[in-house]
């Protein structure tokens, strides 16, 4: 059986639509609108293991064929995302989710693991003189896939890849990958 239906089995009521899983409840806003599309509330899964001590997580699980990607969403700009954050969420959550493989029969090592920040992108409209010169930087440095927020020195220890971007790559290069008539 594989991990997706493993996870089904055991965490069907914590699946949960994008936007929810996107909302950034001090400011009341969504960083993706897509009401359709399901996936694991890490979160909740996290909480309801540990409801004494919670452990960092990131905020969803997505399983696609013997990838798992796990997903944090930031609804803020690069600039303002606390690094730490970031990788207490990492590494905490792979604990996590290392300690439930196990109970549910499986090996992390069958799968590949894909850690995801997805942040908010420049507000371009905000900096139309500039325009040239910030697609320039904006292509050379943001759309690479780069790890951010110092994450690098993760991947092949505890992640297979991590991709750290703003969510109009998220749409372009992760969800339509999943399903390409869904938009984020």
């Amino acid at each position: 059986m594989s991990a997706e239906t493993k996870f089904r089995t055991k965490y069907q009521d914590r699946l949960t639509d994008l936007k929810t899983l996107s909302h950034d409840s001090n400011n009341n806003e969504y960083l993706c609108q897509n009401t359709t599309y399901k996936s694991y509330n890490f979160d909740e899964i996290v909480k309801a293991r540990n409801p004494k001590c919670t452990p960092a997580s990131p905020d969803t699980l997505i399983f696609k064929g013997n990838k798992v990607y796990c997903v944090e969403f930031k609804n803020s700009f690069k600039k303002r995302v606390n690094a730490g954050v970031i990788k207490k969420k990492l590494e905490d959550g792979y604990k996590v989710l290392s300690e439930i493989f196990i109970e549910l029969g499986l090996q992390l090592t069958d799968y590949q693991l894909i850690f995801c920040v997805v942040h908010k992108g420049f507000n371009e409209s905000k900096l139309e003189k500039k325009e040239t010169k910030w697609r320039k930087i904006r292509y050379r440095t943001e759309y690479k896939r780069i790890a951010q927020f110092d994450l690098e020195q993760y991947k092949g220890k505890y992640f297979d890849d991590i991709l750290t971007n703003d969510v109009d790559f998220f749409r372009k290069e992760f969800i339509e990958k999943i399903n390409p008539t869904l938009p984020c």
